[in-house]
């Protein structure tokens, strides 16, 4: 890594996609679309290869196992020839929840946290299901409404808490850090899988409303020419585990996938959330 390396960090929970989208972000960059050029292998190259080629049989990207402990990295580079490493500290969901709740950060974590230019926080929206409105929904209504199934994460923190607490805990690692002080990376919160959400409410107006505590400290914490608000869907539609997507088949990951802007359009390059380069 030189000094002029932009370093991209992307975090989410478990299964929010971050894992889907550097393998396809990875076949943008080999096939030379978009606004990055292959700069070198990736680190850790064999579960990024197989991602793609999972893809390119239009089935989905295997989930991450418990007990994985690897840090994805494609190194990539813009057209004017800044270099870009995109890095995914690869985790199961077990595993963030063991660090938020012994709230001490692996020493990779800190690493990455202090010197990344940029913070990628992915979200899967549809995995949190839209709390009640007491105020407005008669009482009577709220009572017979079903209660939601946690399923196997019953003692999950809400998105909100879980992803302020993980922000906290980098920030402050980032401050502690010896040396030069360090200008706060800029920071995006991502909506992935954004097509699985019947709704056509911009990605800055959602995280409003569905991410109330997320978006109010973000916005408190960076300023605004710092921070936004985007939706991502990285395959385009949902993928079975074994069933092949026909449209995947015909066309080739490559053209699936698309970038939501923060008041709404959508565009095929997803390498719009790594590099602000047009």
């Amino acid at each position: 890594m030189t000094a002029t390396t932009r370093r991209v960090l992307v975090l989410g929970h478990a299964d929010v996609g971050k894992t889907t989208f550097l393998v396809q972000l990875h076949g943008r960059v080999k096939a030379g679309r978009g606004r990055l050029r292959p700069r070198g292998a990736p680190t850790s190259l064999t579960p990024i290869e197989e991602g793609l080629r999972r893809l390119q049989q239009g089935v989905a990207v295997q989930h991450t196992a418990q007990g994985t402990d690897v840090t994805l990295e494609l190194p990539a580079s813009t057209k004017s020839g800044v270099a870009v490493d995109i890095v995914v500290p690869d985790y199961a969901g077990e595993d963030l929840r063991r660090v938020l709740l012994n709230r001490r950060l692996p020493e990779r974590w800190r690493t990455e946290a202090a010197v990344a230019d940029r913070w990628l926080l992915l979200v899967r929206l549809s995995k949190h299901p839209e709390l009640p409105d007491v105020l407005n929904r008669p009482i009577g209504e709220l009572a017979r409404a079903p209660i939601e199934n946690p399923g196997d994460d019953a003692d999950a923190l809400p998105a909100d808490m879980w992803a302020v607490e993980l922000l906290q805990a980098l920030l402050y690692w980032r401050e502690q850090t010896p040396g030069p002080r360090r200008p706060r990376p800029r920071m995006s919160l991502v909506l992935s899988c954004w097509d699985e959400l019947d709704t056509t409410t911009p990605p800055v107006d959602a995280a409003r409303d569905r991410l109330a505590l997320l978006d109010s400290y973000c916005r408190a914490n960076w300023p605004p020419d710092r921070f936004d608000v985007v939706g991502l869907s990285s395959q385009g539609h949902p993928l079975d585990d074994d069933e092949p997507a026909e449209d995947y088949l015909n066309q080739g990951p490559q053209q699936m996938g698309w970038v939501v802007g923060p008041t709404g359009g959508t565009d095929s390059d997803l390498t719009l959330l790594v590099t602000d380069e047009t």
